[in-house]
């Protein structure tokens, strides 16, 4: 989950050097974007979609307001089939946020597809803490593969047997909501009476509107996308499932990375949740990563920034988000070349 500050930190974080954040791989390789929207006629809604691969055109400076990026911006992608991953950003948050991950995986030859989900975004976030923000999420990610399989640009150059999500925080839940789980809100309402969560941010952004008590169901079905093959989940939201059948559709390989210091995704009620109702535990690897805090997975913000950004920026004491995130990018690849 984002604070109100993410606008500042999705655009402070285009500001930092890519160079500065990718692992030492794939340095031929230039990264290739282009966006576009996906229209939904039954959420009436409209899905901003960016797309990172690579690609040989040389890439050039490019501006997104007064920050830049070096970009191929609309260039053929490179010849050859391409690992898919679709990305799934926190509530209220950004595609962009994840900016070093983003760039890594595509430096090790993935198409990165980042979709921004309406209305749970740092732009608009009226949809958060609405139990149609939990139904709207993994619709997202399904219509993102559809338009992505039906594009004659990108179709023939994806290995549709390698498709991946990666979720931060609710895009966690989104990742596990599109491949088969069953989630209930409910439990959303349960955890924030817990004497040791109710003060967590979590709970401080509107979630508790989701309880019910309007005549709307809680729960929230989901078929499983069989293109889906594996998922990468970053300190992610588990509550929703905490029946024990919930995640029993759930049966691909799922790294989970979570934080030990984390103050708003409390445990053992979120990511230790996920990892128990997992039917086949052979098919999980979850790391704790030391001294991590909820917001450690977001690309670094430049120092003098960290204080005018508040809790998105700051690491628990000792946490070296930059140093972290010098490796993450790698990590992630190297599992999804092995899993996939």
């Amino acid at each position: 989950m984002m604070g109100v500050k993410d606008f500042l930190l999705t655009l402070f974080v285009l500001s930092i050097p890519v160079s500065s954040m990718m692992v030492q791989a794939g340095e031929s390789i230039q990264v290739g974007f282009v966006k576009t929207d996906i229209d939904s006629v039954e959420m009436k809604q409209t899905i901003p979609l960016m797309l990172f691969y690579p690609t040989n055109s040389p890439e050039k400076q490019v501006m997104f307001g007064p920050f830049s990026m070096n970009l191929a911006i609309g260039s053929p992608i490179a010849e050859g089939k391409y690992p898919l991953v679709v990305l799934s950003h926190g509530s209220g948050g950004s595609n962009l946020s994840y900016r070093s991950i983003i760039f890594s995986l595509v430096k090790n030859g993935f198409v990165v597809a980042a979709p921004l989900h309406p209305g749970n975004n740092f732009r608009d976030n009226r949809a958060v803490g609405h139990q149609s923000n939990w139904v709207n999420r993994p619709k997202h990610i399904k219509l993102v593969l559809d338009h992505i399989e039906s594009s004659n640009r990108f179709s023939h150059q994806i290995d549709w047997q390698k498709v991946a999500i990666l979720g931060h925080s609710a895009g966690g839940y989104t990742a596990l909501a599109v491949s088969g789980g069953i989630a209930d809100t409910s439990y959303i309402r349960w955890l924030c009476r817990q004497s040791d969560v109710k003060e967590a941010v979590f709970c401080q952004f509107g979630q508790r509107r989701d309880t019910g008590n309007d005549g709307q169901s809680t729960t929230v079905e989901n078929v499983r996308d069989k293109r889906v093959k594996a998922l990468v989940l970053l300190a992610p939201v588990g509550i929703v499932f905490k029946e024990a059948k919930s995640l029993d559709a759930v049966t691909l390989p799922i790294l989970i990375l979570r934080a030990e210091k984390d103050d708003e995704l409390v445990e053992p009620y979120q990511a230790d949740i996920i990892a128990e109702n997992l039917p086949n535990k052979a098919l999980l690897d979850y790391r704790v990563i030391k001294n991590a805090g909820h917001y450690s997975f977001i690309t670094p913000v430049p120092e003098p920034l960290k204080a005018e950004l508040g809790v998105i920026a700051q690491d628990p004491a000792g946490f070296d988000r930059r140093a972290f995130h010098r490796e993450l990018g790698g990590e992630i690849s190297n599992y999804l070349s092995r899993v996939l």
